[in-house]
Order: C-alpha cells, then structure tokens, then sequence
C-alpha cells in the first residue's frame, strides 16, 4: 500500500500552519485537553488516507481511539476516526486531517462506483487511471484509487512502455518502426509492449507488428466493439484497453464492448468527500 511520509505530512501540515496557531494561542486554551472525531454525513464514503491521518495525530501528541483501514465503506452519519489531546495540537492538525481525508475519500468513493458499475457487466474487467494526476498529489490520488478498487495504468515512465503517435513520427516509414519495436522488445524481454490504436486499421497493424496490449483510443463504443470482436478472432491472446472520454457515467457501456480493461482520467475529478468534524472538551 501507498504510504506517506513523515516528510511529505509535514510538508502538508506546514502549508496551513507554517508559524504556530495564532488563534489557539492567543485565547490561552493550548494546553487544554480535548476529543476530535471525523464523521461521514448524509452518504456513505470509501476512506482513503487514514494511514496518513493516524500518522499525523500520532506526530503532535494525540491518543488514537479509533480508526478504520483505507478502503473501508463507511455508512451515513458514522464515526471512523477519533483522537484526543492538547487542544493546541488538535487545533494543528485538524484541518490538513480533514482536506486529505476528503479529497482521498472523495476519489477512493468515485472510484468504487466506477468499478461497480463495471464489474456488474464484466467482473474481471480491471479499472485503471491516468497519468493526468493534479500536480504534487500524485502519491494521494493514487493511494485513493487503490483503497476505491481501482488501479493505476502507469505510475510513470520509468516503469512501463506505451508507444503513442508522438513516438511514431520519428520513423520515416513503418518498416523502420517495426525494427526499432523489435529491438525495444529484445532489450525490456520481461515488459509488455503497448501501443495505441486510434482505429481498427491501426490496432489490426500493431497487433501484427507484436504489441502485446493494446489501448484503444477514443473509439465509439460501436467502432470499439468492433475492433474488440475482429482482433479477438485473429489475436486471442492480445490484452485490449479502452480509453478516453470514460467516467462512471458511462463505464458499463465501456465493460459491454469486451475490452479487459478501462483507463480513466474522470476518478481525479471526483466531488471531495463531505466529511463532518467535531471537537469538544474533555
């Protein structure tokens, strides 16, 4: 499981709280004991980052009363996390908690309606997202996808290869690209190659060029089942993606086409989670 650390959490913490608490401070009740929990409201929630929540309280002083595990389905009006501590240091930690349970928790609950929604038509087909994080949230968005059901289709550059047009322009011809495909498959024998098929022309040429995944892009849905049912025939043993323009509202229609796989940019998009916080005194 994806984990932050002390360093990343305290950056987090230092964007709200970079000189000390002024208003905590200045009304003398810093050292007072206290009790804070987080609740879900009217809907239930997937939480997600509570590893990174607990940790946090456990930084500043606070006693854990309870919490639940990322990924826990949380029902309507419920506690799934409470503390308790000087009021000064509650009062610190309080807001980061919250932001991060409810961003995390908003994406891991889209996230689940996702793959729900996509399993009920197919309950192999994987759901995956993008490389299209919001800047320096990379680590959260991903953790949540995880604790939703989901998974990442790339988690950068580094660790996978996916041939786009962009890397195909500086071939002059397909025969020159063909060569340059099978030496990248001579020197990375433990990787998958995928490429990216804008048509059933180009995904019935890469397939017979060796690509062993192929993500479909921008495909109607009748063009994709299409393409999914012609190189099902003639390539059975090809992994075939769907992608682009995907989101929960349409997934299932995504997972009817057959593809063995759904990438999707729209988890990052997700309303934050509304999450209710209460302190009080001890």
């Amino acid at each position: 499981m994806i984990t932050l650390n002390d360093f990343e959490l305290e950056a987090l913490l230092s964007e709200d709280v970079p000189y000390g608490d002024l208003t905590t401070a200045s009304l003398g009740i810093t050292d007072q004991r206290a009790r804070i929990t987080f609740a879900s409201r009217e809907r239930p929630l997937v939480v997600s980052c509570m590893e990174e929540a607990v940790r946090l309280c456990g930084l500043y002083g606070l006693e854990i009363d309870g919490f639940v595990k990322s990924g826990t389905l949380i029902p309507p009006k419920s506690v799934f996390l409470e503390a308790h501590g000087e009021a000064g240091n509650i009062h610190r930690i309080w807001k980061s908690v919250q932001n991060l349970l409810d961003y995390a928790s908003g994406i891991a609950t889209y996230t689940r309606e996702a793959v729900l929604l996509a399993h009920s038509i197919n309950p192999d087909i994987v759901v995956a997202t993008t490389r299209k994080t919001t800047p320096f949230t990379k680590k959260i968005a991903i953790k949540a996808v995880e604790s939703g059901g989901g998974v990442a289709h790339r988690l950068g550059l580094s660790e996978s290869i996916l041939v786009f047009e962009y890397h195909r322009v500086f071939f002059p011809s397909d025969k020159v690209f063909a060569e340059a495909l099978i030496k990248t498959k001579k020197v990375n024998p433990e990787k998958k190659i995928v490429m990216e098929a804008e048509d059933i022309a180009q995904a019935l040429k890469f397939a017979a060029m060796g690509a062993d995944i192929l993500q479909l892009e921008k495909l109607p849905l009748s063009k994709l089942s299409d393409a999914v049912r012609i190189l099902r025939a003639d390539y059975p043993h090809i992994t075939l993606i769907a992608t682009g323009g995907i989101s929960a509202k349409n997934i299932a229609e995504y997972a009817a086409t057959g593809v063995d796989m759904i990438v999707t940019s729209s988890p990052y998009n997700a309303q934050p989670a509304d999450i209710k916080v209460r302190i009080e005194l001890l």
